[in-house]
């Protein structure tokens, strides 16, 4: 590959946007996972200490962190705070410090650190019983991460009011193309896997999915359930080409939004589907929120 070449695909995917360029993506990417992480964490209710508590767990608490990649962190963490006599104080009080920081980030105070004790707090709660994590609870860290490193605060934040900041942004590194280069490589290699499954072409997949929840749906045609296994398939391997066009991006932009929602209310997946609409809309804003709520003028980050 030439020089060329190499220095073009950087233009398009890292370097910076022209001045001008809607930045409204980023405090809406804030605002929005900040929303979805505390929802998640209170729809949880009563159950929440079934999976992270002392003595009511479904699993001893040591046994839930045993095989996690965090074990190392975690366990001379709550053996510190046993010899300090915390354990009490940190798991009773530690999600409502959760829920205190993620409130910080969604008004953007001390954005940067705020979503960074975020990251800590999300990564100390919820791997302590990461055999019940799932994909949405990556795809949190993952956010809360970017939270971290994108500068999310620059705008409709109360950092601006408090240090007294204008709301500019020098756009040296393209963060809406980020999440849209992660989105393709997600669904691309999800497809991938789904293609060398029979299951997916001949509806079992699908079938398995729902009928583990609503035993009336065992009655819908094979037809149906195939062709919506098919389409999945499709959409998924197809995301980061058809997405690359303008014309044919708003139709599958619709089409994975609509894929999300049937996943939230048919098979009860709510906040996964959440999150993976909220970084859709956020990777391509200007698709879907036709205006600018703001015309930034060029300043470092």
């Amino acid at each position: 590959m030439s020089s060329q070449n190499i220095t073009l695909m950087k233009n398009k995917f890292l370097n910076k946007l022209t001045v001008g360029k809607d930045p409204s993506y980023l405090p809406f990417f804030r605002i929005t996972i900040g929303l979805v992480a505390i929802i998640d964490l209170i729809t949880m209710g009563d159950d929440f200490k079934l999976f992270f508590s002392k003595e009511s767990t479904i699993l001893p608490q040591e046994l839930s962190y045993l095989f996690t990649e965090y074990f190392g962190v975690l366990n001379p963490l709550y053996q510190y705070l046993e010899s300090i006599e915390l354990i009490a104080f940190f798991y009773n009080n530690i999600s409502w410090i959760y829920i205190v920081i993620l409130i910080c980030l969604i008004l953007g105070i001390f954005t940067r650190i705020t979503a960074l004790v975020a990251v800590i707090l999300q990564l100390i709660i919820f791997k302590s019983f990461a055999l019940f994590n799932f994909g949405y609870d990556h795809f949190l860290t993952i956010s809360l991460f970017y939270c971290f490193i994108f500068p999310v605060g620059k705008f409709y934040s109360l950092d601006n009011k408090i240090f007294k900041r204008k709301a500019k942004l020098k756009y040296n590194f393209n963060y809406q193309n980020m999440l849209r280069i992660h989105l393709s490589i997600v669904y691309f290699f999800a497809g991938i896997a789904k293609i060398v499954s029979v299951t997916w072409w001949n509806g079992e997949a699908v079938w398995r999915s729902i009928s583990s929840i609503y035993d009336n749906l065992f009655q819908i045609p094979p037809i149906i359930l195939s062709t919506v296994g098919i389409i999945t398939v499709l959409m998924e391997v197809t995301y980061p080409f058809i997405m690359l066009h303008k014309k044919t991006r708003k139709i599958l932009l619709m089409m994975i939004i609509s894929m999300h929602l049937g996943i939230a209310f048919m098979l009860q997946l709510p906040m996964f589907a959440a999150i993976m609409i909220v970084w859709n809309l956020t990777a391509y804003f200007k698709d879907v929120f036709n205006f600018n709520l703001s015309t930034p003028k060029t300043e470092p980050v």
